[in-house]
């Protein structure tokens, strides 16, 4: 995904330093993507080597050595094979907390609320933080492009939503139930 997001800001935006491809990582997908500046220079050189980007070396006075990319011809037809690679919407979500699930005789129900009390609060924080960022992209996003940013949006918040919806729920339930063992019986 990295080389994507690379080709596609500099079809987009023009050339840039690896460091101003990040920033605007940074500003514009950061609900979205979570990309390591250092990963974005080694997408960045192994690009170059493969003929996908043209880079230019500017060393200016005692300042240290600036490198462009830019993006040709074949990199433009990778980018487009790449977007459409990710039309191809594989969708199997997997939960490393449901291994806790599966194995709770080992735990407590405290474990578990303590647990999710923490998720749902972290969730909330997201989702506000989702809308925030809507609401700020709304005003600077082109007319012609706010329906995608919508989809965009709304799949992430709808998303976001289901698993707080999730976590209220098994709340309940184990408030409900009692659910949980004493895991001393089990050591």
């Amino acid at each position: 995904m990295i080389p994507l997001y690379i080709l596609g800001i500099l079809l987009r935006f023009g050339p840039q330093h690896g460091y101003q491809i990040k920033k605007i990582m940074e500003e514009q997908l950061e609900d979205f993507t979570k990309i390591k500046l250092p990963n974005v220079y080694y997408h960045l050189e192994k690009m170059e080597a493969s003929g996908i980007l043209t880079a230019l070396r500017d060393k200016q006075s005692a300042r240290p050595e600036k490198t462009v990319y830019f993006v040709g011809e074949s990199g433009a037809e990778k980018f487009k094979e790449l977007l459409r690679q990710t039309l191809n919407m594989n969708y199997r979500p997997v939960f490393d907390a449901d291994a806790a699930f599966y194995f709770s005789e080992y735990l407590t129900a405290s474990d578990f609320l303590q647990s999710l009390t923490l998720h749902i609060r972290k969730l909330e924080q997201v989702i506000k933080r989702i809308e925030d960022h809507r609401t700020e992209m709304e005003k600077v996003i082109p007319e012609e492009m706010k329906i995608y940013a919508d989809i965009i949006f709304n799949h992430h918040l709808m998303h976001y939503k289901a698993e707080l919806s999730w976590a209220e729920e098994s709340i309940d339930a184990i408030g409900k139930k009692g659910a949980g063992y004493d895991s001393s019986k089990n050591n």
